[in-house]
């Protein structure tokens, strides 16, 4: 099924009506938060996650779900719900916003699963993007 090509978190983008081409802002690698901040409305942080897909002739017009993960190194994961897609071209894009937050901070990579519609077992990609949640204090303001 599809083959994921581009995986990446922004905090915004633009698509032009005339060309069709998309304008990513602002390639999120890190958040940081305040020391024992609670998680985020939801259990998302509104960033955009953006994700290309290539199909094979057979793939078009075919259903399949996409969800998204953050996987930390001990293996700790923490899942998006699933999306229904259907695509008509052999290329498709998706922006999805709502990135999912995980319940400790640290490295972890976001990972995208996808599914033919109707089945179970979801398939892992092999890309991946780096995101670390770090806690932050905020700096004194400089008073001088």
């Amino acid at each position: 099924m599809p083959k994921c090509y581009l995986l990446t978190v922004t905090s915004g983008s633009s698509l032009d009506q005339y060309s069709n081409n998309v304008t990513l802002f602002n390639l999120v690698e890190q958040l940081n938060v305040p020391p024992g901040a609670p998680p985020p409305q939801g259990g998302i942080v509104p960033l955009e996650i953006h994700a290309y897909f290539q199909l094979l002739p057979h793939e078009v017009n075919q259903p399949f779900d996409v969800r998204f993960a953050m996987v930390a190194a001990s293996g700790l994961e923490t899942l998006t719900e699933g999306f229904s897609h259907r695509s008509v071209t052999p290329r498709y894009r998706t922006r999805t916003v709502g990135l999912p937050f995980p319940p400790v901070a640290g490295p972890y990579e976001l990972r995208v699963d996808w599914r033919e519609a109707g089945t179970e077992g979801w398939h892992r990609e092999p890309i991946a993007w780096p995101i670390v949640i770090v806690e932050a204090s905020p700096r004194p303001a400089v008073t001088h």
